[in-house]
């Protein structure tokens, strides 16, 4: 316990020694500057992402997005039953042609 209260003296003591260079202040509010820039070129991304979050449209997206699968779907499963036809009448067709 005694090892805390000479450490809290000594900080309680201690003031830096090292002053901050002449162009500190200037520098920082060029990164501040810097950082607020880089942020409104992505805010109307992110305002567009917040548009999203209301319920009619996010519910709308999620209907589109259903929709666009299962007809992507429905027409994929319609061509391979297609080949899969073609692939079954081949046999014939040569031996058609072997006549």
């Amino acid at each position: 316990m005694s090892n805390d209260h000479e450490l809290s003296a000594l900080l309680q003591n201690w003031t830096p020694k090292v002053e901050p260079g002449s162009g500190f202040n200037r520098s920082v509010w060029m990164r501040i500057e810097a950082a607020e820039s880089r942020k409104s070129s992505l805010e109307p991304l992110f305002s567009w992402i917040q548009g999203l979050a209301t319920p009619r449209i996010a519910a709308t997206c999620v209907a589109m997005a259903l929709f666009g699968g299962i007809l992507l779907g429905g027409l994929q499963a319609r061509s391979s039953q297609e080949e899969q036809y073609l692939q079954s009448l081949r046999p014939f067709a040569a031996s058609a042609l072997a006549r």
